[in-house]
């Protein structure tokens, strides 16, 4: 058998780090954080030691433009969309071994020390140049502050730092018909400022000889990068006139920041040793001979994984590992071609999608249909047809006969069988896919031929239980379901790294924890199974619809979405009597409430202002007595009360009779 992976390589699994202005959408969960899980949870059932790192990309004129929309600080913004999306990614079953930000001091120490080394090894130029100037917002206007017309394919709407129409990095500059994103000017200057820079041109060799080493790297990687080379790498400006990031730590470099590409990309670096909390083996996943990287990545990242991340490396002159496979995908649209826009209420982003269907759906619809060779648009029917054809139809009923079967004829009792060659066929076929699906995600980093191949032994399970007919033929009923089980076991184990909540719950059905290699070995003598349930429901694809516009619609009325009414039983409301309120220091909006709910508690509130604190004794009002506990300004709350909200002045739920304490609300 062809081994594609020592059994001694550590894996690090690096994907491209989400902007975390918003959440993200369906294209990007698929181009680099679903994926990379799935490279993850192979690699780990595989039993390699396997890490798996990103984070959300902080920094950049996005988060300060928006942030200014919002009138609060890019602190602020950056911090609560990056709390929200590690709940989302927990939802999703994404599994990071370290999931951090890049505002953090780790990452920041290491970006700053880096770039000092590379200065010191004569990689970086200094240039006083002219930068477009907006006189009215009296600021240099980098990346997403300026928006113009592409100079190469003159596409409206491109970027000061890249346009997304035909991939290509920008400097603001180049753009036709700039304007100032911020004010809309048009009659924009260009005024003197001093930049630092990446010597690409001095780098070029260095960086041919690691791309040729590479000729496993095929279509859009090796289209991207090739096409760089051909054009000659230029020099890179890797600072900005900005305050909002990691300082530049350049001697005169005063009011700037590193670049936001230039540092993001060193994240992969600074995560894993964050990971390590200060323990020198992290070096064994960046500074060693037997490891293997992995990065996944939507094709607009491409140069930066390909070209950017090992100059930069190299300029560093560390004994650092360069990546090896890069896997990228097209893109993923949404109906009819249309990109996937917050600001049009267009699309479907990773928050919503979970108000539509569960997670398990959404990571198998999105990997049936990566969009690996093209771009790919959102399809309703596609959903439809994945969901219920292949994941249900194909998988989910082979499960669901072959367990019903062993209940019902074998008391759940794994059957002995002597086999036939019909059945060892069906048994070669499990080992086949096994081999192909290890070509196609270790050697091609191919995700969706890899499930496809998969689901295709869920076809020969189905068409082999048909012919045999174990209803009625009897002889060979044993042997149908043995054989049968074997492949739903092989299923469980090759579905894993894609759905992997089905995959357990079917683990726990069939009695068994397995890893990659069992997936072809038979069942211990006598195996119990267990009482077999339900895997997956098909999906009714107009309920499916009329739950995304109500999704939207919501969204447009600047309300929540609709919550199941299981989800609202959940939470245990109460009636709680205030017995006693004080102040806490440095806030003047907050309380520390000791209140009575049948058990007393402490609740943090942001109701001063609205009363005194001789007011609240006594008073009963409504709490959530079982959310999670929440520190706030040093003191845990335990709980939260309700309160209305008149023209931004917080009002008491309060009962209109006097109650018992902790009576429950219904």
């Amino acid at each position: 058998m062809v081994t594609y992976t020592h059994k001694n390589t550590k894996i690090l699994v690096c994907t491209a780090w989400p902007y975390i202005h918003d959440m993200p959408h369906l294209g990007n969960l698929v181009g680099s954080l679903l994926s990379g899980d799935v490279f993850s949870r192979y690699y780990k059932l595989k039993g390699f030691d396997t890490i798996y790192v990103s984070g959300s990309d902080s920094h950049g004129t996005r988060m300060e433009h928006i942030a200014k929309q919002k009138n609060i600080t890019p602190k602020e913004l950056v911090f609560a969309n990056h709390k929200k999306l590690k709940v989302l990614l927990k939802a999703y079953n994404i599994a990071f071994d370290n999931y951090t930000i890049t505002h953090n001091p780790v990452h920041h120490a290491f970006v700053s020390d880096f770039y000092k080394t590379i200065e010191k090894n004569g990689f970086l130029q200094k240039h006083e140049e002219e930068q477009l100037y907006c006189a009215t917002d009296e600021t240099f206007l980098a990346d997403r502050f300026v928006e113009g017309t592409c100079p190469h394919c003159k596409t409206p709407g491109a970027k000061g730092n890249q346009c997304d129409a035909c991939g290509r990095i920008l400097n603001p500059e180049e753009l036709l018909d700039a304007r100032c994103v911020t004010c809309g000017n048009t009659t924009l200057a260009l005024k003197k400022t001093t930049h630092w820079y990446l010597d690409l041109p001095k780098l070029e060799p260095k960086i041919k000889r690691y791309i040729a080493k590479h000729p496993e790297w095929k279509g859009n990687v090796r289209n991207f990068t090739e096409r760089w080379l051909q054009e000659g790498l230029k020099e890179r400006a890797i600072t900005r006139d900005l305050k909002w990031g990691i300082p530049a730590p350049f001697e005169g470099a005063k009011n700037k920041v590193i670049y936001v590409w230039a540092e993001a990309v060193l994240g992969y670096v600074s995560a894993v040793k964050q990971l390590f909390k200060g323990n020198k083996k992290w070096l064994e996943f960046w500074q060693a001979n037997n490891i293997k990287q992995i990065h996944t990545i939507g094709k607009d990242n491409i140069p930066f994984h390909s070209i950017i991340l090992p100059a930069l490396l190299l300029a560093n002159k560390g004994a650092w590992h360069l990546p090896d496979q890069i896997s990228s995908t097209e893109f993923l649209n949404w109906i009819g071609g249309a990109k996937f826009s917050k600001t049009t209420n267009t699309g479907i982003y990773m928050d919503e999608a979970l108000d539509i269907l569960p997670a398990e759906y959404w990571r198998f619809y999105l990997l049936y249909n990566r969009p690996e060779k093209r771009d790919v648009d959102f399809s309703w029917d596609e959903l439809e047809k994945s969901i219920n054809d292949v994941f249900i139809g194909n998988i989910g009923n082979l499960v669901n006969r072959t367990l019903t079967f062993t209940e019902r004829y074998f008391k759940q009792r794994v059957p002995k069988a002597t086999l036939n060659k019909q059945d060892n066929a069906v048994l070669k076929e499990i080992e086949r896919v096994k081999a192909r699906v290890e070509k196609l995600i270790e050697r091609e980093g191919s995700l969706r031929e890899a499930l496809h191949e998969i689901t295709r032994l869920g076809d020969v399970g189905n068409k082999y239980f048909q012919e045999r007919e174990p209803w009625k033929n009897k002889a060979l009923r044993a042997n149908t379901v043995y054989v049968c089980l074997r492949v739903v076991k092989a299923l469980s184990v090759f579905l894993n790294p894609f759905t992997p909540g089905v995959s357990e719950r079917l683990w726990k059905t069939l009695n068994i924890k397995p890893n990659w290699d069992e997936s072809t070995k038979p069942f211990a003598d006598s195996h119990m199974i267990k009482k077999p349930k339900l895997l997956v429901q098909k999906i009714d694809k107009k309920e499916v619809i009329a739950a995304y516009e109500r999704v939207k619609q919501k969204k447009k009325q600047g309300g929540k979405p609709m919550v199941a009414f299981s989800d609202f039983e959940k939470l245990e409301l109460k009636i709680g009597t205030i017995k006693a309120v004080e102040d806490i220091k440095g806030s003047d909006k907050l309380f520390t409430l000791r209140v009575d709910t049948g058990e007393e508690r402490t609740l943090v509130a942001g109701i001063k202002g609205a009363y005194e604190k001789k007011e609240l004794i006594g008073r009963q009002i409504v709490v959530i007595a079982n959310l999670e506990p929440r520190k706030l300004r040093g003191v845990e709350s335990q709980g939260m009360l309700l309160a209305a909200d008149s023209n931004g002045k917080p009002v008491l739920v309060m009962p209109q009779s006097i109650v018992k304490s902790g009576a429950p609300v219904h």
